[in-house]
Parts: structure tokens; C-alpha cells; sequence
């Protein structure tokens, strides 16, 4: 049988007395970690709405300035939804507000999946719809011919014909095309292609919006024809909607953290978001936003444009953030079977993709609350094994929640197809920066901690490092005999100095990196508190890349303290000692 509460605690209590007799050993020698941009003061607690930081919004693109058409219409239009697209249609008694296509079994409408593909693709639909009209009219036009449908993006080769197969053309070459020039490096991007065969090669420094709207216009006309099609494009375009090339000044700045995990229980991350080249395209590492290149394919894949989470049926993928359904069915997405796919629009510049769910709990147009239930984790679409994909993007473009805490500049907020992105959970502070007003952190090599024993030093974690050891208790009748030989324990400690005694929320850091361990399932926390003595039990791999919560607990100022040593986990496995987080509750 397990070895009882009392003796665990006492282990541990008698580690902690060591612990507090020794004097404190140096710091890490990790260099702490600060973001590149400032990074939001995060409120610890659920707010209804996100507030917007009064700043203007950063330029999206480090393109030279293109005078063709604004660089950030080529990924965003604010509210152009499906309702918008739909209303916009009928308004001009256009075809396409009665076409539908079937896509995993279901009728979809064109509005519908103009929105699912230029949303996962990051396009703006207006562009779409502005290609469309030049190429067939079928925008303006009040019936739709069979030539018209059959060719409608103007493109004649790879069996395309057909209004579905026009569109979902365009829209992954458009991608294809962002994809390319995003990773043109020091050279030129690859040359145009043109309907008849003529390969075209493009400087270096040509601008990010004509190199993209040359590439999709050019398969559909001869050499001679590009300059003229151009300026239709930017003619068609203001046409419909107005000026392309101004660029926009009313479109959301970074909102403050307003997210929280989509999922209750937390489940652990198996893939992170790709600082480098987020196009879903190898270039043999993953670049997390702690600012390190890993090739180990513990990371997951490279070329990631969100978060995997290991979720399966029956687990539950909640809303993140209250929003309106942009998109809830089935996503073509070039696999066998559809994606079962939710598009949440924030209505603050920012959306959220919740990708190969099972099945759906919601409808497009419908408004959620954050938390709401969307659907069941599963494994649709391109999915290897269920997961959840869980993606955010800011005006259009792929962003990281988590921010960026590496040492030098983030290369996709400097990508001329990138953005910014700062830290937006806002239940949990940022590991890379200072912590919000009001919170007391103690870290692994501040003042108010304390340790014992041989830790071995990381070098990710809050502040840019963290230390890790092997746990030598079982915690069970597995192996009975092991209380009996114990060796003495390496030791942790934090004690914090707090403004004053209260209820606080006691929050521990979880690094995740590539330590040769698994980590402990088991990690047993001391807290004490003006009522005595708590044991708190965290599962640390389900909460790696986060913040394990070990309660709410009266503290005083110069009496709280927590806890934990290498005899408080399951025996053989890893346990991190990083930043203890005290955050003050007031309700």
C-alpha cells in the first residue's frame, strides 16, 4: 500500500528544515531572458472582454513599402465575414450567393468556404473575391456561364476546372506564394510561371505584394499580359472595395493577454508554434519562442503554425476567448478526409482555429462565451493521431501565444509574411518578462530561495533557466523496501517576501525541454500557511510549458513558504525547481 500522507510530509518537512539552514548557493549561470517587444501586464484573473493596448498596431510586413497594394491586405480585411460576404453578394445579385459545394458530406455555401480557406491560408476573401471578378466576372455578373464557373480564377492546367477547384487553387498558390517569398532568404524567390511555359525570375528587394499577386496571376496569362492584369487586379479590387494600396488605420492594435487554455483539464503540449518558418515546411529545425532551435522530434514537426495538445475522444475543446463562430464544419485541407475545424473571431484583430476535432458543438454565426464548448478533440484531417491544433492569428497572420522570450529579435515578427506576437493567456503570468502588478515571484536564482544538493542546471525555464534532478521516492508499494534506504535529499525551497498577509494563489512554473527525463506524474509541494501545513500533488508532464496551480492559501508575510525535493515524486522520473508565482485574490 502507499506510504502514508503524514510520513510523505514529514520526509519532506525535514528536507525543508535542511533546506532553510543552508545558505543559499550562487544563480544559475543561465542569462536571463526578456522579450524583445513589451509584453502586456497580464490580469491573473477571467475578465469578459480584452482590452486593447493603446498603441497603434506594429507594421506587419519588413517588405519594402509596395505602392501596388498594402502588404497587409493580402492577409486581412476587418469584419468581412461570412454574413458580411454573404450580404455583399446578394447586394450585387451576384451567382455565387447561391453556390454550394459538398465537402465531407455536408452542403457548404460559397461565403462559407471562401471563409474556412482564407482564414486557415491567411488571406483576406476580398482579394479572392477581387481576383475572381477580374479573371470571370462571376462577382458583378448576374448568371454564371459554364465557361465562366468552369474557369473562374483563369487558370486552364492541373484538372482545376470547376468553381471549387478554381478556388481552392488559388488560395493554396496564394499561400504557396507568401510560403516562398517568406523564405527567399538573402536570394530572389522562385521565378513566375507563366501559362504558356515562360519562367520569369524576380529580383531580390521586388516588393512582398507584387512578387504574391504576380505569382497568382501569372499562370493564367502570357509575359506580355502581367503589367496590365496587375493594374486590373488593383483596379477590380478598388472597384469593389476601395483602394487597396492605402494602408489601413482603424484595424485592432495587440490586444492585452484576453486568452485562457482551450481545454479543462490541462492536457500536455506535444508541439509548438515555429518561429521560423510556420508554413508547414521542413527546413530541419523548430525554433520555440524561447529563442532555441530544436531538431529532436520531441518538438514535433517544424514549419508548426500553432500548438498541439494530446487530446482525444471524449475530451473537450472549449473557446478560448468569447467570440463569433467564423467557421465551424469541414476544412478541405488536402488530406483524405476533411478537418473538422472551429474559426473564432475575437472581434479585436485576433482569431482562433481549433483544428481535427470529432465532432462539433457549434454553428458559424453563432456567439460563444469564453469557455463555451465547441466540439470533442479528435483526429480528422490531416491529423497523425488525435491531438488538438490549436492556432491564433492577429490580423490575419499566424501569431504565438506564448510570445517570444529569446535574446535576439523574434525572426518571424521581422519575416515580411510575419507578425508580432506577445504573450496572451491572461490567467497566467509570461514566463519571460516581469510580473504583473501585484505578484510575487520567486525564482530559482532570486532572493527568498534557497536549496540543497547537486541540481542540474537547464537553460529554459522563467527568466531563462530552470534546474532539474531525478526523483528517488516511489510513493507506493511498488517498491516497499526503498524507505529503508533512502539517500539523503536535494532540496528546494521559496520564501517569498509578501506586501501582506492574505489569501494568495500559489502558481508553480513547469519548464519543458529536452532533459533526458519524463517527467514526474507525482511532484508533491509543501505549503506553509497561517493554518499549518499543506501537501499539494501536481502531475507534472500534464503541465509542462505552464503553471501548475497548488491552491489558495491564507499566508502571512514572513512565514510562507513551499517546498519539494527529490523524495516528493514518483521514483526514477524528472522534477523541475523554477519560479513559484504568489498572486493575491481579492473576492
Amino acid at each position: 500500500m502507499k506510504l502514508p500522507r503524514r510520513v510523505i510530509t514529514l520526509l519532506i518537512l525535514i528536507a525543508v528544515l535542511t533546506a532553510c539552514a543552508a545558505p543559499p548557493p550562487p544563480a544559475p549561470t543561465a542569462t536571463p531572458t526578456l522579450p524583445v517587444a513589451p509584453t502586456p501586464t497580464a490580469p491573473l484573473l477571467p475578465s469578459p472582454a480584452a482590452t486593447p493596448i493603446a498603441t497603434a498596431p506594429p507594421p506587419v510586413t519588413a517588405a519594402p513599402d509596395d505602392p501596388l497594394f498594402d502588404p497587409g491586405r493580402i492577409s486581412y480585411e476587418a469584419n468581412f465575414n461570412g454574413p458580411e460576404i454573404q450580404a455583399f453578394l446578394e447586394a450585387r445579385d451576384s451567382p455565387l450567393k447561391a453556390m454550394h459545394f459538398q465537402i465531407g458530406g455536408r452542403a457548404a455555401s460559397f461565403s462559407t468556404v471562401l471563409v474556412g480557406l482564407t482564414t486557415l491560408y491567411s488571406l483576406n476573401p476580398k482579394l479572392l473575391l477581387a481576383l475572381l471578378d477580374l479573371q470571370s466576372g462571376l462577382v458583378s455578373s448576374q448568371q454564371a456561364s459554364d465557361e465562366q464557373l468552369a474557369w473562374a480564377m483563369g487558370y486552364r492546367g492541373g484538372g482545376r476546372s470547376g468553381l471549387y477547384g478554381q478556388l481552392r487553387w488559388a488560395t493554396r498558390e496564394l499561400r504557396y506564394a507568401v510560403r516562398d517569398y517568406a523564405l527567399k532568404g538573402s536570394g530572389p524567390p522562385p521565378p513566375l510561371v507563366f501559362a504558356d511555359g515562360t519562367r520569369q525570375g524576380v529580383s531580390a528587394d521586388l516588393a512582398f505584394s507584387r512578387y504574391i499577386l504576380a505569382r497568382i496571376l501569372a499562370p493564367t496569362i502570357t509575359p506580355d499580359l502581367l503589367d496590365p492584369r496587375l493594374e486590373g487586379l488593383v483596379n477590380s479590387y478598388t472597384r469593389l472595395f476601395g483602394d487597396p494600396r492605402a494602408p489601413p488605420t482603424t484595424w485592432p492594435a495587440l490586444a492585452a493577454p484576453f486568452l485562457t487554455r482551450p481545454m479543462t483539464p490541462t492536457f500536455p503540449v506535444t508541439s509548438f508554434f515555429d518561429h521560423d518558418t510556420p508554413f508547414l515546411r521542413q527546413n530541419g529545425s523548430l525554433l520555440t519562442y524561447w529563442g532555441r532551435s530544436e531538431t529532436d522530434l520531441a518538438f514535433a514537426y517544424d514549419g508548426h503554425t500553432g500548438w498541439d495538445y494530446a487530446m482525444s475522444p471524449p475530451d473537450e475543446v472549449l473557446a478560448a476567448a468569447a467570440g463569433v463562430v467564423m467557421f465551424a464544419g469541414a476544412s478541405d485541407d488536402g488530406c483524405a478526409t476533411p478537418a473538422q475545424a472551429v474559426i473564432l473571431d475575437h472581434g479585436n484583430g485576433y482569431r482562433t482555429l481549433y483544428w481535427h476535432l470529432a465532432s462539433l458543438s457549434v454553428a458559424a454565426g453563432q456567439t460563444v462565451s469564453g469557455g463555451a464548448l465547441l466540439g470533442i478533440a479528435g483526429a480528422s484531417g490531416c491529423a497523425v493521431g488525435a491531438h488538438l491544433h490549436f492556432q491564433v492569428q492577429y490580423l490575419g497572420r499566424d501569431v504565438d501565444p506564448y510570445g517570444w522570450c529569446g535574446t535576439t529579435p523574434d525572426p518571424w515578427a521581422q519575416n515580411p509574411a510575419g507578425q508580432v506576437s506577445v504573450w496572451l493567456w491572461q490567467d497566467m503570468p509570461t514566463p519571460c518578462g516581469p510580473p504583473p502588478d501585484g505578484v510575487v515571484v520567486v525564482d530559482d536564482g532570486s532572493p527568498g530561495f534557497r536549496s540543497t544538493g547537486d541540481w542540474q542546471i537547464g537553460a529554459v525555464g522563467y527568466g531563462g533557466g530552470a534546474r532539474f534532478a531525478t526523483d528517488s521516492f516511489a510513493g507506493s508499494a511498488a517498491r516497499p523496501y526503498l524507505a529503508a534506504s533512502l539517500q539523503p535529499p536535494i532540496v528546494a525551497l521559496w520564501q517569498p517576501t509578501l506586501p501582506q498577509a492574505g489569501r494568495y494563489r500559489i502558481l508553480v512554473y513547469m519548464p519543458y525541454a529536452l532533459n533526458g527525463l519524463d517527467e514526474s506524474h507525482e511532484l508533491r509541494y509543501l505549503i506553509r500557511h497561517t493554518g499549518g501545513e499543506s501537501l499539494a500533488v501536481v502531475d507534472a508532464e500534464r503541465n509542462r510549458n505552464w503553471w501548475a496551480d497548488l491552491g489558495t492559501y491564507e499566508l502571512a508575510p514572513d512565514t510562507a513558504l513551499v517546498s519539494t525535493s527529490t523524495l516528493a515524486g514518483d521514483d526514477g522520473r524528472g522534477i523541475w525547481v523554477d519560479a513559484v508565482a504568489f498572486v493575491p485574490v481579492t473576492d
